[in-house]
């Protein structure tokens, strides 16, 4: 097998990164983006998720403390 020429790899590496480039920008036109009230609507959606995610998880972590106190 042949050792390849650093200096080869090093000039083909910047045309790869640009064809990748290139690659990525087309492919993010075939995307369908959410409108701005869509992106609204879910970022809401997962912030209350979250709080109340966070409050249950808090709430049992707190009644599961207060039990190990009272039987330790």
């Amino acid at each position: 097998m042949a050792k390849r020429n650093p200096l080869v790899s090093a000039i083909k590496l910047p045309a790869f990164l640009w064809r990748y480039a290139n690659e990525s920008k087309d492919e993010l036109k075939k995307v369908s983006w959410p409108s701005r009230a869509t992106t609204t609507q879910y970022t809401i959606i997962v912030v209350i998720s979250s709080v109340a995610i966070g409050f249950i998880t808090g709430g049992v972590d707190f009644l599961l403390g207060r039990i190990l106190e009272r039987v330790l």
